[in-house]
C-alpha cells in the first residue's frame, strides 16, 4: 500500500513573509519529510506575468489537488490562510476538499482578519467565512486573542487550537554589538508603525547622537524616505531592502535593540528570532504580541502609535546595559521554553496524529 501523503497548501515557500519563514522552519525540523507532505503553491508575491501568472498559478493548484485527492491516497489538506484574496483562494479549496470527503487544517496567519471580517464584509461574506472555518476539521491560531475571537465569531469554537510560530534557534555572537544599533526587520508599510518609529528615533539620536536605525523589509518605502528627509536622519537611519540569510544573521549579531512597533500582528516571526537571538525587544501590545513579550519581564511593550513611549523604551534599553541584558536573557530562557522548535513541533506532530489517527491500526 501506498505511503499516506498530506499535502499542504500555501504561498512559496521560497518567498519572503511570514508563512513562507513558518514553511521553512517546518522543513528544516524535519516535520514535513516525517508525515509525508507534498506543497502545493497557492501564491507567490512575486509574479512575473502579474494578474495572469498568478491566476494560472491558482488554477494550475486546484489540478494537482484535485489529482491528489482522486488518484493518490490522501491523509489530510493543512492550508494556510491570511485574509481577503487569500481567504477567497483557500475558501473554495475547504470547499474542494471536503467536497471529496478529506480532512482539513486550517492555519489562519492574517493579522488583519479581524478587520477583514468585521469592517470589509457584509453580512453573506460574513456567514461565508463563518461557515468555511466551520467545515474545518481543525483550526490553527497563532495566539491567544483569536481564540477569544473565534469564541465570539464563529458557531463552533472547540475545534480551534492555538500552535504558536516557531523559527529555528539563531545562535549569533553577541561580541559585536554596536551599542544604539536599532534594528527593525518587516514589510515597511503602516501597520508594522514604521512612521512611528522613525518620530520616536528622531527622538533617541537628541540623546544618543551616535545611534542608528536600520529598516530592512520590502513595500513602499518613498514615504518613509521622505519622513527622514523632514527630519535630517539621512545619515542615521539606513533602507535594507529585504534581507535574509548571511546578511540577516550580521544585522542580528549587530543590533543592541529589535524594535516592532506594529499596530496589528498575528505571531511575528522576527519577535522570535529576535528572541532566539538574545536582542532586547521593544514592540507593543497589538496582536499576538503579548503572547510572546511579558512587558518588564522578557522585553518592553508600549501601545501602538504612542511615539513618546517608544522613544523612551529604546533609550532605557541603549543607556542600562543591566535591562539590556536581563530582558534579551529572559527571552532566550522564554524562547527555548515555548517557541522554539523542540516546543512547537511535537505539537503538530500531535495535531497531525489525532487527525490521521494514527496508533489505531
Amino acid at each position: 500500500m501506498r505511503k499516506l501523503i498530506n499535502l499542504t497548501l500555501a504561498t512559496d515557500i521560497s518567498g519572503a513573509g511570514g508563512i513562507s519563514t513558518v514553511l521553512d522552519s517546518y522543513r528544516q525540523s524535519g516535520f514535513l519529510e516525517k508525515h509525508n507532505v507534498r506543497l502545493i503553491v497557492t501564491h507567490r508575491g512575486e509574479n512575473k506575468f502579474g494578474f495572469l501568472g498568478a491566476g494560472f498559478l491558482y488554477i494550475s493548484a486546484l489540478v494537482k489537488l484535485f489529482f491528489y485527492l482522486i488518484f493518490r491516497r490522501i491523509g489530510l489538506v493543512h492550508i494556510h490562510m491570511a485574509s481577503r484574496g487569500s481567504y477567497i483562494r483557500k475558501s473554495l479549496i475547504v470547499r474542494l476538499v471536503k467536497w471529496l470527503g478529506g480532512k482539513v487544517i486550517i492555519h489562519l496567519h492574517g493579522a488583519e482578519f479581524r478587520e477583514f471580517y468585521s469592517d470589509e464584509c457584509n453580512s453573506r461574506w460574513q456567514k461565508h467565512i463563518r461557515r468555511t472555518f466551520d467545515l474545518a476539521d481543525s483550526v490553527i491560531v497563532l495566539s491567544s486573542h483569536w481564540i477569544t475571537w473565534a469564541k465570539s465569531t464563529l458557531h463552533k469554537s472547540d475545534h480551534v487550537q492555538v500552535i504558536y510560530n516557531a523559527v529555528p534557534k539563531m545562535t549569533v555572537s553577541r561580541a559585536k554589538v554596536r551599542p544604539g544599533l536599532v534594528l527593525f526587520l518587516g514589510r515597511i508599510g503602516q501597520r508594522k508603525g514604521v512612521l512611528e518609529l522613525i518620530r520616536a528615533f528622531a527622538q533617541v539620536v537628541r540623546i544618543h547622537p551616535n545611534a542608528c536605525l536600520k529598516l530592512g523589509g520590502d513595500g513602499n518605502i518613498k514615504p518613509y524616505i521622505q519622513e527622514v528627509q523632514a527630519l535630517g536622519l539621512q545619515e542615521k537611519v539606513e533602507f535594507l531592502g529585504w534581507v535574509s540569510g548571511e546578511k540577516k544573521r550580521r544585522l542580528i549579531s549587530e543590533a543592541d535593540v529589535y524594535c516592532l512597533p506594529s499596530y496589528n500582528e498575528g505571531f511575528p516571526m522576527g519577535i522570535l528570532e529576535a528572541m532566539s537571538s538574545g536582542i532586547p525587544i521593544v514592540s507593543t501590545f497589538a496582536g499576538g504580541i503579548p503572547d510572546a513579550i511579558t512587558h518588564n519581564e522578557d522585553g518592553l511593550l508600549v501601545e501602538a502609535g504612542d511615539v513618546n513611549a517608544l522613544a523612551g523604551s529604546i533609550i532605557a534599553l541603549i543607556e542600562d546595559r543591566d535591562l539590556n541584558r536581563r530582558l534579551s536573557e529572559a527571552a532566550l530562557k522564554k524562547f527555548d521554553m515555548n517557541f522554539s522548535l523542540d516546543a512547537i513541533i511535537p505539537q503538530l506532530d500531535v495535531l497531525y496524529g489525532k487527525l490521521l489517527n494514527v496508533g489505531d491500526g
